[in-house]
């Protein structure tokens, strides 16, 4: 059985310390971890936090 992907918005800052916002579809906290390491490796990790249904939408 496959786990249900969940909605995190990841808070990262890049080398010149700007800081973005994305947000991505993943199994818990550490995967999407994972896959921002994997987009941009030179990045630091801020915060990951779960975005809530209702503000995707998904009701």
């Amino acid at each position: 059985m496959e786990n249900e992907q969940i909605d995190f918005s990841v808070e990262y800052q890049d080398t010149n310390g700007v800081v973005f916002y994305r947000n991505v579809k993943a199994e818990d906290v550490a995967e999407a971890k994972q896959i921002m390491n994997q987009l941009h490796p030179e990045a630091i990790i801020r915060a990951v936090s779960l975005v809530p249904n209702e503000v995707i939408g998904n009701n």
